[in-house]
Parts: C-alpha cells; structure tokens; sequence
C-alpha cells in the first residue's frame, strides 16, 4: 500500500509540473500575441505617419492645414483607442486562459488528493482491523 501512495503523491507532483508548464506556455503565448499587435500598431503608425506628412505638405491654405491637422488627429486618437482596446482584450483573454487552466489542473489536483486520502482511509482501516482481528485470535 505505501507503494501505492508513492505513485499517488508522484502523480500530483507531475501534475503540479504539467500544470505550471502549462501556465507558463499559455503566457509565452499571450506575450507573444501582445508583442505582434505592438508590431503591426506600430507599422500603422509609421504607414499613418507619412501618409500625414505626404498630406500636411500638399496643404495650399492654412484653412486647409488646420482642418487636416484636426481630421489626422481624430483618425491618431482612433488609432491609440484601437491599440489599448487590443491590448486590454489581450490580457483580458490571457487571465480567462489561465484561470481555465488553473481551475482544471486544481480540479484534477483536488480528485487525486481525494483518490489518496481514501486509499490512506482504507489502509489504516484495515490496519486496525487486522490489529483487531488478530488481538481476538489471541484472547480466544
């Protein structure tokens, strides 16, 4: 019996790894995402960038520059709005992931933990029911 409960603690000590391991994977990935929305937000910025400069320089009045420069600074305040609005959807669908994970390796850990008391439970049942059985044997 005790070599059964090795193999049970055993298992919830690869489970504990597989589940860090998982977490850890799960954030490299989401980091991963973020760091490509942070690049593409970026090429948009420098594509938006000289296309404004491209426009401000073909302006002919100072009516014209005025009213480009507020339109360009409505389209730069869409733009970082977009950005943040990625960036917390990004987070927020990373920490639904992990506590996804969390919650099914603590699942798993929790039957297993279960799984081991009752195996303790039935050991030390039956210890004390040999240890009964034989001090019977004895007085009789």
């Amino acid at each position: 019996m005790i070599q059964q409960q090795q193999t049970y603690f055993l298992e919830l000590y690869r489970a504990g790894l597989r589940a860090a391991s998982d977490i850890a994977k799960a954030s490299i990935e989401n980091a991963q995402r973020l760091h490509a929305q942070q690049v593409d937000a970026l090429r948009q910025a420098l594509d938006t960038n000289s296309d404004s400069a491209r426009r401000l320089s073909e302006a002919s009045s100072l009516t014209d520059l005025l009213a480009l420069q507020v339109k360009l600074a409505g389209m730069q305040t869409e733009q970082a709005a977009d950005l943040w609005t990625r960036a917390w959807r990004t987070a927020g669908e990373t920490q639904v992931a992990m506590l996804g994970q969390v919650n099914s390796q603590v699942g798993q850990l929790s039957d297993r933990m279960r799984e081991t008391y009752s195996a303790a439970t039935r050991v030390v049942e039956n210890a004390v029911n040999n240890g009964a059985e034989a001090e019977q044997r004895r007085s009789a």
